[in-house]
């Protein structure tokens, strides 16, 4: 099966040394860092956004080394990451933030983007006011935020960054249930979480976990 995320023996910093893993296509896979700042450069590395000192990742079956900013650009397009604390823009309300990526793309009509918003909104579970800004909401309702407007973007893979740290227990356990349903709806979907958290390792539902040992990454 083609691998989703590749690492090949990437170096970044002091944070990551020779780091090598592979995240299988449609796959829910889990990676257990040191830090939140590791898991923070792993995204970086992830979209092309850092350059790693030596070694080669592949996204989606395409090295990013020596990419274009056009093909980068275009494989961004197909990931998605959902942030510790939902990745909101804090002078922007809630629904701004959520339709923000579908408008930039141009990718439907107002009316489209209106529904498929509020469909996304629902689904999540989401309860607050639109016309909020991110500073007035809990933390839960930042990230179901968050995970909605990943939701509308349907991509190929979706990042989840510590996204169950600071939830109460029956929110993490809606956050699973929204995750596992959202994974399922289209085949060949991969799902990858991202905690420095091994309690919260433990409650995701994935299929391979990638271990980090001080600096490296063992697949």
């Amino acid at each position: 099966m083609e691998q989703t995320v590749k690492f090949d023996k990437v170096v970044a910093d002091e944070q990551l040394q020779e780091v090598s893993f592979g995240v299988p296509g449609g796959s829910m896979a889990a990676a257990l860092t040191e830090r939140q700042e590791e898991s923070y450069l792993l995204v970086r590395l992830m979209l092309g956004l850092a350059q790693p000192l030596s070694g080669s990742v592949t996204l989606l079956g395409e090295p990013l080394g020596g990419a274009s900013e056009k093909a980068l650009n275009a494989l961004r397009r197909q990931v998605a990451v959902v942030y510790p604390a939902g990745g909101l823009i804090s002078n922007l309300k809630v629904w701004e933030n959520l339709v923000l990526p579908l408008e930039y793309f141009s990718l439907y009509p107002p009316k489209e983007i209106e529904e498929r918003g509020m469909a996304a909104l629902e689904g999540v579970g989401y309860a607050a006011g639109l016309m909020e800004l991110p500073g007035h909401l809990s933390l839960y309702s930042r990230k179901q935020v968050g995970l909605a407007r990943a939701m509308l973007l349907n991509p190929r893979l979706v990042i989840y960054d510590e996204i169950l740290t600071g939830l109460s227990g029956d929110q993490r356990g809606s956050i699973i249930e929204i995750i596992r349903k959202f994974h399922r709806e289209t085949p060949g979907r991969t799902s990858l979480f991202l905690t420095s958290n091994e309690d919260a390792i433990r409650e995701m539902p994935v299929e391979a976990r990638i271990a980090m040992k001080g600096s490296s990454v063992h697949g």
